[in-house]
């Protein structure tokens, strides 16, 4: 199985707290499609949110399989964390520092926690990966979404809850295994970008 963060976003806010990939993510999405254009996919599952679903197009297209939109792969839920700002990011950085600490119950107000987001990730991702006919899966979702959904998946990284995993835009992370016992085979592949774009930052980029 593959988990795939979304390429880059854009950053204008007018379009809400969902916007679509920026020339540069299109140019990102266009490349993963191309270096995973041989693998042997069997479905290609994105969430609903537009910069999740503009990369995953382009590869389900590339592998001939069907694309599968699950809205509850949807990234964390912000609350007052938005609109984006100084001290909104300051607020997300003390945020994540409890994360790291344990507290993966703490959520921004009006908000989800990552004990939120497992909650309703958890579900979605468990009925993929013991579906029979499902064969081999790509998750495209989001940086929150997938670092909770890896530290489900492989007990080796239950440790990493807290945010600690790098996930860049089109990293691929690729994972074997079945149930909730899986295991990591590749880390953050960002080797299709050759010298793309620089990132940009915030939890929903």
């Amino acid at each position: 199985m593959l988990l795939i963060r979304h390429a880059e976003p854009e950053t204008d806010l007018s379009s809400g707290n969902n916007p679509p990939l920026s020339e540069a993510g299109r140019t990102q999405a266009a490349r993963l499609a191309e270096a995973l254009g041989d693998s042997a996919l069997d479905r290609v599952v994105c969430s609903s949110m537009e910069r999740a679903a503009e990369t995953a197009r382009p590869l389900a297209e590339a592998v001939g399989a069907p694309l599968v939109v699950e809205p509850e792969l949807r990234e964390i839920g912000l609350g007052r964390l938005w609109p984006w700002g100084h001290e909104e990011q300051r607020q997300w950085s003390q945020l994540v520092a409890h994360w790291q600490a344990g507290r993966t119950d703490v959520g921004p107000p009006e908000g989800e926690s990552l004990d939120d987001v497992a909650g309703r990730v958890w579900p979605i991702v468990a009925r993929h990966v013991t579906d029979e006919e499902a064969g081999t899966l790509a998750i495209v979702a989001h940086g929150v979404v997938n670092n909770v959904i890896l530290t489900l998946l492989c007990p080796d990284l239950r440790a990493d809850m807290g945010m600690r995993l790098e996930i860049d835009h089109t990293g691929i992370w690729e994972v074997e295994g079945s149930g909730s016992t899986f295991r990591v085979l590749r880390r953050n592949d960002t080797s299709h970008l050759a010298g793309g774009a620089p990132e940009a930052n915030g939890p929903t980029a």
